[in-house]
């Protein structure tokens, strides 16, 4: 079982992760961020299905990038320098491929 899926039992659940077919629901914004993500390239046209999912993705790889970060910081970083994020996780997407291929 998903954590999430755990979590949305609550009595107080912050976000309800229970299959819900209303296509902006987080249980289906969920579910297309992982087709998404379990394929090999991006689809050629806009993701607009699943912007909450995506939002949250996004901070979520920038701060295991940058392990300090609080939440606070990245908002504050995404407000004022919103193209500094996301130059950030590409840099480090090219530099840890390239680290990978320089050990081998």
């Amino acid at each position: 079982m998903n954590h999430s899926q755990l979590f949305s039992r609550r009595t107080e659940a912050k976000v309800d992760f229970r299959p819900d077919p209303a296509p902006q629901s987080p249980f289906s914004q969920i579910r297309r961020l992982a087709a998404y993500l379990r394929s090999e390239v991006a689809p050629a046209e806009d993701l607009t299905d699943c912007p909450e999912a995506l939002n949250y993705l996004r901070e979520y790889t920038y701060r295991k990038i940058f392990t300090g970060t609080s939440h606070e910081d990245f908002v504050e970083l995404d407000r004022n320098y919103p193209q500094a994020v996301d130059w950030l996780i590409a840099i480090h997407q090219v530099e840890t491929s390239n680290f990978r291929s320089t050990r081998k």
